[in-house]
């Protein structure tokens, strides 16, 4: 029971100690004021070299897509192409 009586002894000290107040408001405006001054530029080249190049890929895949989708449901595909067969052993 030592150690709680210690605890509560020690937040009552804390809660009668008075809080500092200190303002802050004025160094955030500065350092907001000095970093709008000197933008680092920013290149959006990689980003819009790897979306380009993802749009490509999308639309090779698209064109595959649906050229296979009208072989696989062209009647006259049937009669050309043999039925594949599956062997059981």
């Amino acid at each position: 029971m030592d150690a709680l009586e210690g605890l509560v002894r020690l937040a009552r000290k804390a809660r009668e100690e008075p809080t500092p107040v200190f303002g802050v408001a004025e160094a955030v405006r500065l350092r907001i004021l000095s970093e709008d001054q000197s933008p680092e530029s920013v290149t959006l080249i990689p980003l819009g070299l790897f979306g380009g190049l993802s749009a490509l890929a999308a639309s090779v895949t698209l064109a595959l897509a649906v050229q296979f989708w009208s072989y696989m449901t062209s009647p006259i595909m049937e009669l050309v192409a043999p039925l594949p067969e599956i062997r059981l052993w």
